[in-house]
């Protein structure tokens, strides 16, 4: 059961359809300020270029070699050692694991393996795009692990976060969170358990808050099925005077998150997890 990425006026009228007269009043307005395609995009998107970062920063090895990861399978990787960089390059666009297609770049600087406490890198975007909606701002991960053998765990900011849709509008976002690694032999079987908070705006202009209220899980294997989103844990989702809890589920791979608004009754929606604007 899963994130609550596109939001459907079907499924919100079938929900409310459920309802008395008196909790139906007002319903067109609830539905607009919990539209929150804008704030479960921006989450998408960004939990990609950490798996895309991660996995650039994996790839190379001390003597300059490349090893492939499959969301890498079509980027071009170049690492400058000397000034610890790293450019992650899509070209004009090309489609990966999960049917996403991605363009152009991600600029990672470093000061050290990721895997060392006290390491950090961040990460910047030159006309980077996921199916075809633009994505800026400053991602840093800083490495809070105590030791080397602990799961591995970030502390991760986002500022100036914005996503620009091909209809020239966009959505802002900055954030704080924790993620952490839980390695597996194959790299299909890891998981990220994070938790954290993020606020912005959405498409619209309106402001929104999100607050992790139980940790997000991601799998990879699921990432790699097209299930761009947690497959566990709960968010709670605040605009204007409307609060959404989000639950993702226990943890299979699918497209279904249950909802809650303004403590109402629960109801599943599926959602299809995708960059692009539904018309």
């Amino acid at each position: 059961m899963k994130k609550l990425l596109f939001i459907t006026a079907v499924a919100f009228m079938a929900f409310l359809s459920s309802c008395s007269d008196d909790e139906t009043i007002g319903s067109d307005s609830i539905v607009e300020e919990l539209d929150i395609d804008s704030e479960a995009t921006l989450e998408s998107n960004y939990e990609d270029v950490d798996i895309i970062v991660e996995a650039g920063m994996e790839s190379i090895s001390s003597n300059g070699r490349i090893n492939r990861d499959d969301i890498l399978d079509c980027a071009n990787i170049t690492h400058d050692e000397e000034n610890k960089t790293v450019i992650i390059d899509y070209g004009d666009g090309c489609e990966g694991p999960g049917g996403r297609v991605r363009a152009g770049q991600i600029v990672i600087t470093y000061s050290d393996h990721r895997l060392i406490p006290g390491a950090f890198r961040e990460a910047t975007f030159q006309n980077f795009s996921i199916d075809e909606v633009k994505v800026e701002g400053t991602r840093r991960v800083e490495n809070v692990s105590e030791s080397m053998d602990d799961h591995p765990t970030f502390s991760i900011t986002l500022t100036g976060g914005k996503l620009i849709f091909d209809d020239g509008t966009e959505a802002t976002r900055e954030s704080s969170r924790t993620r952490t690694w839980i390695r597996a032999n194959n790299p299909l079987g890891d998981e990220a358990h994070v938790d954290g908070n993020a606020s912005g705006s959405r498409r619209d202009g309106v402001g929104y808050s999100m607050e992790i209220l139980e940790r997000l899980v991601y799998k990879r294997e699921c990432w790699a099925r097209g299930i761009f989103i947690p497959v566990a844990g709960v968010k709670q989702f605040t605009s204007g005077d409307n609060v959404a809890i989000v639950d993702y589920g226990d943890g299979e791979c699918d497209n279904v998150v249950t909802v809650t608004i303004n403590g109402g009754e629960p109801f599943e929606v599926v959602i299809t997890p995708r960059g692009r604007k539904r018309n």
